[in-house]
């Protein structure tokens, strides 16, 4: 979690919530065009799009950093996307809806394959759909 800037005491809060609203705003407009761009692609990867979820703030994290959730009902599984906000800052809502249907493919891609890395000890069902 090292490129992650951790939310601190002395961060304003007012400050911290106008950057969320921002960064979830830029978000949902890339889900949007994510939503359009996943017309061309098959049909696994346009009803995972179609989940998407997007947090200005990632809930629970204590991190300035934004998340986009998808869940992949045929794997019984949430894929979660976290995205410091340093790295928004420089980016449009059309390069975040193209890595939101690459994450979709390659996790699409890992998952049919078994190319995941094996869960620690201790952290079975991790990402599985509640």
């Amino acid at each position: 979690m090292s490129d992650f800037q951790r939310i601190t005491e002395h961060d304003d809060r007012a400050k911290l919530a106008e950057e969320a609203e921002r960064h979830e705003a830029l978000l949902a407009e890339a889900l949007g065009i994510a939503k359009h761009l996943a017309e061309a692609k098959s049909q696994l990867v346009r009803e995972i799009i179609a989940t998407g979820v997007v947090e200005g703030l990632a809930s629970d994290l204590q991190a300035k950093a934004a998340a986009v959730s998808f869940r992949a009902e045929k794997y019984k599984r949430t894929w979660h996307s976290l995205t410091p906000w340093q790295y928004l800052g420089d980016t449009t809502a059309g390069e975040q809806a193209e890595s939101m249907i690459q994450t979709v493919e390659d996790n699409i891609q890992m998952t049919e394959s078994n190319l995941w890395p094996p869960l620690p000890e201790g952290e079975e069902g991790m990402g599985e759909v509640q």
